[in-house]
């Protein structure tokens, strides 16, 4: 029977998918890959791994961490989980981090990198990177507080500024204090062309699944 740590596989890119089999094939049994986080608990519960690495973004938008949340509060630290990205979504880390994750990592990473990151979470080590807007040109977005930035996905998911107010339970005063800020930190004179840029640049991701 082999003693080797079993890993599951989310990614909804095949050569991707593919790729990190292969490499983490050499020293940890891919027990079960796929292309959608939905039955993450279901396929935790059949395969019974050590990790799941998950994409964010999977098959047909599916969050890979709201799912990986649910499979951390069931096995708690018997099952790792951690998130992989190419995208520099300015939620995703905090996200990972308040869902309980083991780690996010980034898809530009080289081979060696990969298993060491494997290596460092089934060892009982977070795994986070300090800067998670990793374009040197938007070191910008790192001066926003974790209020601001939900305000901003909120705007660019299209909802109204009441719905926001509620949602952040401040009034709309204060929410439009709030926007300014939001605007002179990130340089931008409109909130419309903020949502633009953040949407078109990947930086919000309005129709990801909660």
């Amino acid at each position: 029977m082999s003693n080797r740590k079993k890993i599951i596989i989310i990614e909804d890119q095949p050569l991707l998918n593919s790729m990190m089999k292969d490499i983490l094939s050499r020293e940890y049994d891919v027990v079960y890959t796929c292309t959608s986080a939905k039955n993450m608990l279901a396929n935790c519960d059949k395969y019974k791994p050590d990790l799941i690495i998950t994409d964010v973004v999977t098959k047909d938008n599916v969050n890979g961490i709201i799912y990986g949340k649910e499979v951390k509060e069931k096995y708690g630290k018997n099952i790792k989980v951690l998130a992989i990205t190419g995208i520099p979504e300015i939620s995703f880390l905090n996200m990972a981090k308040e869902s309980g994750l083991d780690g996010l990592i980034y898809k530009d990473i080289n081979t060696d990198s990969l298993i060491s990151s494997v290596n460092q979470v089934l060892n009982g080590y977070t795994l986070f990177p300090d800067n998670y807007i990793y374009n040197d040109d938007n070191e910008r977005f790192k001066t926003l507080s974790p209020k601001e930035i939900k305000i901003l996905k909120l705007l660019c998911e299209g909802a109204d500024r009441d719905y926001i107010a509620k949602q952040i339970n401040i009034t709309s005063g204060t929410l439009k204090n709030y926007i300014s800020n939001i605007l002179n930190k990130l340089g931008f004179d409109s909130i419309s062309k903020l949502m633009v840029f953040c949407v078109s640049n990947g930086y919000i991701i309005p129709d990801l699944e909660k």
